[in-house]
């Protein structure tokens, strides 16, 4: 089903009624119809009061009349308190960031950078820590779940005492089972339960949070797929397929953090568009978890004053930028490598908050 999405200016992307016409303004509740959107679905202009369920409508108008007023609902939900920042530390060696920054000559982590890495985040505010072995930058390789485990466990044992909940980030639902067992508490699966079909099950069985993310294809062909009809809307739909594959698998509501997946199968120009735009997605009725960290769509904006483009670990401060523009759409949690700065984030938030008369 098309899912429903604020467009701004009073109109809402919506389902469409089949053998309709949107050009002859269809009323569903006090929703006119407007027009019909480039992937299918159409545009609804807003009731100027509280909708109504049509009387005697046939079961597809209500379909259509309670998609739009549960999706209005969920935008006007209160911001979250403050956003959390979710601290990134990469046990890879071919991470597009900081690829073998925490790991010895070997291969194996080193915990002592490990901790080292952890504490600064903690400092700077982190809630939680997110810990992956499987690099998902445009182009990698799958990375065997022995491999991963080989790099994880040590680092969840040496991590688990900092008083921080750890996430897990990883496709494989072995993995992900080790590693809570070991004591991590989240799960963090870029391919939104889809490329293992033991992750759901696992999930349901012990009840973490998870973010989902919006990808398609794999972080090897994705860079292919970077198209779409309707952006938002789009990721909105598949976004919301991998939620009812959780669902169907016995997950609950309240276990589930969506992540609309910036620059994953996205080019530069559709990842600044998600940034300024994904607040859109509040209206799914779950948090949200952007992750603009240092990548490459930021590369280009130091480009007048730079004699070339600044690599990943030049770009924090672009980062923030993205993060505090998410942060001030209502998202719940900023994905980030490093957290100095992270005030601004809050800041922004803190501000649309009081425009929105929701200031603590």
């Amino acid at each position: 089903m098309q899912q429903a999405l604020p467009l701004g200016g009073g109109l809402w992307r919506g389902p469409g009624l089949r053998g309709a016409d949107p050009a002859a303004g269809a009323d569903v509740g006090g929703w006119r119809s407007h027009a019909h959107l480039p992937d299918g679905s159409w545009s609804w202009r807003e009731p100027t009061g509280a909708g109504r369920p049509p009387a005697g409508a046939a079961g597809e108008a209500l379909r259509v009349f309670h998609s739009l007023e549960a999706a209005r609902a969920a935008d006007r939900a209160p911001f979250p308190p403050e956003p959390r920042l979710l601290g990134i530390l990469n046990l890879t060696a071919d991470s597009f960031s900081d690829g073998g920054a925490l790991l010895e000559a070997g291969g194996a982590p080193s915990l002592p950078a490990l901790r080292a890495a952890a504490l600064r985040l903690r400092e700077q505010g982190a809630s939680a820590l997110d810990l992956g072995a499987e690099s998902t930058r445009p182009g990698a390789q799958a990375v065997a779940p022995e491999l991963q485990l080989r790099a994880l466990l040590p680092a969840v044992a040496a991590l688990r005492e900092l008083g921080l909940p750890l996430s897990v980030d990883t496709r494989s639902a072995r993995v992900a089972a080790a590693c809570l067992d070991a004591g991590a508490a989240m799960i963090n699966d870029v391919s939104g339960l889809r490329d293992d079909p033991e992750m759901a099950p696992l999930a349901a069985a012990r009840g973490c949070p998870v973010f989902l993310m919006h990808l398609r294809g794999s972080p090897a062909d994705m860079r292919e797929r970077a198209s779409y009809r309707h952006l938002l809307g789009e990721i909105a739909d598949e976004l919301m397929e991998r939620v009812q594959e959780g669902l169907r698998a016995g997950m609950n509501r309240e276990q589930i953090v969506l992540d609309p997946g910036i620059g994953f199968a996205k080019d530069a120009a559709q990842s600044r568009e998600l940034v300024a735009r994904c607040g859109a997605l509040r209206a799914l009725g779950f948090p949200l978890l952007l992750g603009p960290s240092r990548k490459s769509f930021l590369a280009g904006f130091e480009a007048e004053y730079a004699p070339t483009l600044p690599p990943p670990a030049a770009r924090d401060a672009a980062s923030l930028g993205a993060a505090a523009l998410c942060a001030a759409q209502g998202a719940a949690w900023l994905r980030m490598h490093d957290g100095a700065g992270f005030a601004a984030v809050r800041a922004a938030a803190a501000c649309a908050r009081a425009a929105r008369g929701e200031e603590r």
